[in-house]
């Protein structure tokens, strides 16, 4: 199927170096919880906001579509921030005790 070919994945790596693709419903989870946390429990609003936090890591394209646990973490910040949520920031759990815990 050439479709798959022509997919673009965002890579995750942590600290020690593991890396793995980002996957939508991690990012959402994260949201939805910070956003629980503050008795804001919206599925609908944490689906729109990953939705603008996977859009802007595609604008920041980079070569190798690398990027770090700690820079995915400020863009979920920077989002809830801009969209008038900052109070949920403090409850953003780290993206690595999601995506590395094995």
């Amino acid at each position: 199927m050439a479709f798959v070919a022509d997919m673009e994945y965002i890579i995750v790596k942590n600290p020690q170096g593991k890396a793995v693709p980002l996957e939508h419903d991690d990012v959402t989870a994260v949201i939805y919880t910070s956003l629980q946390y503050m008795g804001k429990a919206d599925r609908l609003l944490s689906l729109n906001l990953a939705d603008k936090v996977m859009y802007r890591l595609k604008i920041m394209r980079r070569a190798d579509n690398h990027f770090e646990v700690r820079e995915l973490d400020q863009m979920i910040k920077f989002v809830l921030s801009e969209s008038g949520y900052a109070e949920a920031n403090q409850y953003v759990t780290s993206l690595s005790e999601k995506m590395f815990a094995e």
